[in-house]
């Protein structure tokens, strides 16, 4: 009877882990130095970036994915895609605010930027 109840309870474990994604791999020395130095181009985007989005995407110390750190958004684009991370930016999520902390970036302005920190750096 217990080892009943025990396969049980573990298969239930099991079930209940599954479908649930993994953390992202903590950020590599090289994706958080290239974070901190990373700027998207044109300057005018870039301008924006520094303003805005460094401050959190910048810095591992934030918890938010850092820019060039592939292995925390490409799950999040696959749960979400391009456009469920816009409406996460202007609703906000988690700690970010609604719109991060650009109020003047248009949507245009957002996508770019979210791809430029969506992809792998250019070391």
């Amino acid at each position: 009877m217990r080892q009943g109840l025990f396969a049980a309870a573990f298969a239930a474990l099991l079930t209940a882990s599954c479908g649930q994604s993994a953390q992202p791999a903590r950020p590599t020395a090289a994706e958080v130095e290239y974070a901190a130095r990373a700027e998207p181009s044109p300057p005018a985007l870039a301008a924006l970036y520094d303003r805005s989005c460094r401050t959190c995407h910048g810095s591992a110390a934030s918890g938010a994915p850092l820019a060039g750190q592939v292995s925390a958004w490409a799950p999040r684009l696959a749960a979400r895609g391009a456009d469920g991370l816009l409406a996460s930016f202007r609703k906000g999520r988690n700690a970010m605010p609604p719109g991060g902390l650009c109020p003047d970036c248009g949507d245009d302005d957002a996508r770019r930027i979210i791809a430029f920190m969506s992809t792998e750096p250019t070391r």
